[in-house]
């Protein structure tokens, strides 16, 4: 074990298997870069809520930065709009959209601008959002990228997904939708934003890897499980309850993911129960 992948391990808190489990996708990942024949290269990765795709992003980062290439990491969930913008859209769209989380709750072209200031080899500014206030990070906290790197991972839980089919919109996923959202404009909605802008992020990436949890019940005790880490390191978070609810907001695009991502990934790589990654 090197000692950047000992100090990332305890950083992370994880266990030495992570490295082992790791290494086939840092292979997979270079691979696919060398084939770019030096062209800028985003990589997409696509994961559910406590799925550890930040973790994998990170860890990506670390080892092919050991191995010469400069990479820049970017969340999907640094672009989310400000609680005055998301008010905005309740009152003009649908009241369901003043809680961040599903496609339209996102500054999505000025994502578009970065992916494509990357593209272009021009320097750009990667955006931080702050979960535990719920709000963008004040702009002099923004990371300013001069010179752009080889590899940009572009992480977030609906990252390269399709909209719906409108016959997947006709019914309620859960209570939230069932009791907030009886008519279906909501929803519709966050499909048709899903259509439009999205896509055009989406349709910059030249990879994608899925990080597949096999099912949504998981997704609670790992996003619960995130924010109790949130809590103890920043002492501001969601209680469980909180959690609970906050999390039906993604089940029904999650659950989209389960069934339509594995059919367009370059690279699938199935999260166990334990937490450990497995290719098939």
């Amino acid at each position: 074990m090197a000692p950047w992948q000992s100090s990332f391990i305890k950083t992370y808190t994880l266990t030495d298997s992570y490295l082992s489990d790791a290494e086939p996708i840092v292979q997979w990942v270079k691979a696919e870069y060398t084939n770019m024949m030096g062209l800028p290269f985003c990589l997409g990765l696509n994961g559910a809520q406590g799925s550890g795709k930040s973790t994998l992003a990170a860890y990506l980062a670390a080892a092919l930065g050991n191995d010469g290439l400069s990479v820049a990491v970017v969340s999907l969930d640094d672009f989310y709009l400000s609680p005055q913008e998301r008010q905005m859209l309740a009152k003009n769209q649908h009241p369901l959209l003043k809680t961040r989380g599903v496609p339209g709750t996102h500054s999505i072209l000025q994502a578009v601008d970065v992916v494509e200031s990357f593209k272009a080899q021009r320097q750009f500014i990667l955006p931080r959002f702050d979960k535990s206030q719920d709000k963008p990070l004040q702009s002099q906290f923004w990371q300013k990228v001069e010179t752009p790197p080889d590899i940009l991972i572009f992480e977030g839980w609906c990252i390269g997904l399709k909209p719906e089919p409108n016959v997947r919109l006709q019914s309620p996923v859960n209570s939230l939708e069932a009791k907030h959202d009886s008519s279906g404009t909501y929803r519709q909605y966050v499909n048709t934003c899903l259509a439009q802008d999205y896509q055009q992020l989406f349709s910059l990436l030249d990879r994608l890897i899925y990080l597949d949890v096999h099912t949504f019940e998981r997704v609670y005790q790992w996003r619960l499980q995130q924010e109790r880490q949130l809590k103890m390191r920043l002492g501001e978070g969601m209680n469980d309850h909180e959690v609970a609810e906050f999390i039906k907001y993604f089940e029904r695009l999650t659950e989209w993911g389960l069934t339509s991502l594995p059919k367009q990934s370059d690279l699938t790589i199935f999260v166990n129960e334990a937490h450990r990654f497995v290719i098939e």
